[in-house]
Formats: C-alpha cells, sequence, structure tokens
C-alpha cells in the first residue's frame, strides 16, 4: 500500500511540474509576442487556465498529503485534555471526508456533464473537460489523504481512551 502512495505522489508531483513548465513557457511566450514582436497570441490567457486549475488542485492535494493546509484551530487553544483533543480531532476528520465524498460526486458530475455537452473555451476552442477532470482528480486525492487522516486520527483516539482505561484498572486495583 506505501509503494502505491509513493507512486501516487510521485505522478501528482510529476503532472505538477508539467504544469508548472507549460504554464511558464506559455507566460514567457506571451511576454516575448507582446514586447519584443509587438503583437499578441490571442487565447494564450484562455490556455493558461488548464494549467493553472491543474496546479491550483494538485497544490490542494499535495497540502492534504503534507498535513499542510491552512486550518483555522481556534478551538483547539481551548480544548486542553488529551482525550478532547483526540475526539475534536477524530470529528474533523470524519467531517472532512464527508465534504470531500459529496465534492467528489459533485466533482464527477460536472465531469461528466462537461463531456456529455462538450463545451469548447471561447477563443481556443478546447474543449473544457481538460480543465474540469482536474476538479475531480484533486478532490479524489484530497479524499484519499482525508481517509488516511481518518484512520489515523480515530486510532489515535483508540489510544488514548485504551490507555485512559488501563490508567483507571490500575487505580482502582490499589
Amino acid at each position: 500500500m506505501k509503494k502505491v502512495g509513493a507512486l501516487l505522489v510521485k505522478v501528482q508531483y510529476g503532472v505538477s511540474v508539467v504544469a508548472a513548465l507549460a504554464l511558464l513557457v506559455m507566460i514567457g511566450y506571451e511576454v516575448f509576442a507582446r514586447y519584443v514582436l509587438r503583437s499578441s497570441l490571442m487565447g494564450i490567457e484562455e490556455l493558461m487556465l488548464f494549467p493553472i486549475i491543474w496546479l491550483y488542485m494538485l497544490g490542494g492535494a499535495n497540502a492534504s498529503y503534507e498535513k499542510s493546509h491552512i486550518e483555522c484551530g481556534i478551538l483547539t487553544l481551548y480544548v486542553k485534555k488529551e482525550k478532547s483533543q483526540k475526539i475534536f480531532e477524530a470529528v474533523k476528520r470524519t467531517l472532512c471526508v464527508i465534504i470531500l465524498t459529496w465534492l467528489c460526486y459533485w466533482g464527477f458530475f460536472f465531469y461528466s456533464y462537461s463531456l456529455k455537452t462538450w463545451k469548447l473555451a471561447d477563443i481556443t476552442f478546447a474543449p473544457l473537460f481538460f480543465a474540469n477532470v482536474a476538479l475531480t482528480v484533486g478532490f479524489v486525492l484530497m479524499l484519499i489523504y482525508a481517509v488516511r487522516d481518518v484512520i489515523a486520527a480515530y486510532g489515535n483516539l483508540f489510544k488514548v481512551l485504551k490507555s485512559k482505561g488501563k490508567s483507571k484498572e490500575r487505580s482502582e486495583e490499589k
């Protein structure tokens, strides 16, 4: 399972690098064409949206993988007991899985709709499903990492509950 996870992350990073390089080339060409050749390439901004969306969604998935995404942890400042912290963490991770499951469903529906209607970009006539699939892929990756986190959170909660139960048994024996 770890090998599959490592391969998934490598592919994710690889696609991110390719999207970033494609975006860099497009921006570089647009600057060269505009300021050196004194002309503009029609639709380049429209084409830039594809790697931008992929970078955005894969960046979110990467943050989920690394657990480095932005959190508002105000409640954790007030929760002092270890057991309460672990319960809060498990509930928070469970809510993430529920929300991401809904977003995956929505993303897949949106992608299938874009395939069915075959929407095209206005200037370049590029099929928009290339951008729409990024939503589905990003949400699925985030869901995979959220499931990993919820399993870990419940594992930590059960360890704390088990250790608290053992400490109660020891104090009752005395």
